[in-house]
């Protein structure tokens, strides 16, 4: 700002010139803090994008061909169980992974290898959790799960395994673990097994799956968002989901089944169909 020296004159006659030397850095300082400002106003509102995770069952193993209790067991995948995470894969392809996790089971991790090769996603490491492993068993592990229907019954009062099954709707998969873990307590199959080896409840599993599912949607949050890859398997994604879903029905969920999840709000809910078989299909199609 520039002064005539009749003007400067005058201010000095009136005492001012001393005023308007205060009063103009001043000026100059509040607009540079109302710059600064919105600039952090600017980054606080920028968007992160949003969390999905594709809660996945494992392909098709050993165990589930020859009816054994498979929890934390580490039966392999069949030559079907490949094919069918390979289908998952093609059916994925065009979705893009950030991260992936998988429970500490063979089945689980190859699983999630073979979907994320075949969608495109091959350079995504598998991250491994023991916490997303399936609902473990203790002393029942590897059983015939037919020898075992009656007794896992008789805990409820309950004729057989059929009978069971059919009279406890969504509440099946829950009381099956709390059986498993009940029987165990009381060592019914008369083994040496320490306690941090015997079965599962279900509010363990459910504690277990909620935390660690609510890690990686946080995490996944401040790294700015985008899809997460998780394979588990179906006793412990059932028990889960009966804690949070809307539309859960406890259906069992078939192999490579997905289940999309998404993460708003500091909250997991479920987007449209629990246990979908849509990408394998889609993916089985694209292989032909």
């Amino acid at each position: 700002m520039k002064f005539s020296t009749k003007l400067m004159t005058v201010l000095c006659a009136m005492g001012l010139v001393g005023a308007i030397s205060v009063v103009t850095p001043m000026v100059n300082s509040e607009a540079a803090s109302v710059k600064k400002a919105t600039k952090k106003v600017t980054k606080t509102v920028r968007k992160t994008a949003p969390v999905t995770i594709y809660l996945t069952r494992h392909g098709e193993t050993t165990g589930n061909v020859m009816g054994r209790v498979q929890g934390w067991s580490d039966f392999p995948l069949t030559e079907n169980g490949i094919k069918v995470a390979d289908q998952l894969g093609y059916g994925l392809k065009g979705i893009k992974f950030k991260y992936a996790y998988a429970g500490n089971l063979t089945r689980q991790e190859v699983t999630a290898k073979h979907a994320l090769k075949y969608s495109g996603n091959s350079k995504v490491k598998v991250n491994i959790s023991q916490f997303l492993r399936e609902g473990g068993y203790g002393s029942f592990e590897g059983d015939s799960i037919a020898a075992d229907n009656n007794k896992i019954a008789a805990v409820y009062g309950y004729q057989s395994g059929d009978d069971f099954m059919k009279n406890t709707g969504k509440d099946y998969w829950n009381m099956l673990q709390n059986a498993y873990y009940r029987l165990d307590q009381q060592n019914s199959q008369q083994t040496k097994l320490v306690a941090g080896d015997r079965a599962e409840s279900a509010t363990m599993v459910q504690d277990r799956m909620t935390k660690e599912l609510n890690t990686i949607a946080k995490r996944t949050t401040n790294n700015g968002g985008g899809n997460v890859l998780v394979v588990s398997s179906g006793m412990s994604i059932n028990e889960y989901l009966s804690t949070m879903a809307a539309n859960y029905t406890g259906a069992a969920i078939p192999n490579a089944a997905v289940t999309k999840l998404v993460y708003q709000n500091g909250k997991l809910s479920v987007t449209g169909p629990i246990a979908s078989l849509d990408y394998v299909n889609k993916g089985a199609s694209l292989m032909k």
